[in-house]
């Protein structure tokens, strides 16, 4: 299974790095991103370490070429927080949101407006665009609602199609492993 997970997270590198570029060169839609729902993938499928390796090396393999702003450490702990998320999600036995499509939709939500509080702040703090006050951190964050609110129509649509495509494959691969160890075990005795 270690095999399998490193290759489902180069993947997801290569996919995250790829439509990172394509958004922000082609699309150029600011905040509409594809590395939230990277991120909740690995928390939720992967686990450990892949938890967060892969949306931190997605972004630092991306920014190489598209670049970042000196918030990074804001963005990159957010996705990383996000990850951490993700894999909570899936270790909390009682989460009653009912189906798969409820609880991608709530993942997607909560890491909208974690990254939008998180980001944000962190551009009122080191930026010097607004006053080191409350009304200049309000400011801040009304200034960056239309942020907000791609990043929030992005991640309504990646994260539920992401988590749906991710558990396709990931039960695919488990009824094949399962099969494939059967078969073994039955041409052994």
């Amino acid at each position: 299974m270690n095999k399998f997970k490193i290759v489902i997270a180069l993947i997801l590198i290569t996919i995250g790095v790829i439509g990172r570029f394509f958004l922000v060169s082609y699309i150029g839609i600011p905040n509409l991103e594809i590395i939230t729902v990277l991120a909740l993938i690995s928390g939720i499928y992967l686990g450990g370490v892949y938890t967060v390796a892969v949306p931190l090396l997605t972004i630092f393999l991306s920014d190489l070429v598209i670049g970042n702003t000196y918030i990074f450490i804001f963005t990159w702990t957010a996705f990383a927080i996000i990850g951490l998320l993700g894999y909570v999600s899936r270790k909390v036995p009682n989460l009653k949101l009912g189906s798969k499509w409820k609880k991608s939709v709530v993942l997607a939500l909560l890491s909208s407006i974690f990254f939008y509080i998180y980001t944000n702040f962190g551009w009122w703090l080191m930026s010097g665009m607004y006053e080191y006050s409350l009304s200049g951190l309000i400011r801040c964050y009304y200034m960056a609602i239309p942020f907000f609110r791609n990043n929030l129509v992005g991640n309504l649509i990646f994260v539920p199609a992401g988590i749906y495509i991710a558990s396709k494959v990931f039960s695919y691969s488990k009824e094949k492993c399962y099969s494939f160890s059967i078969e073994k075990n039955e041409k052994s005795m």
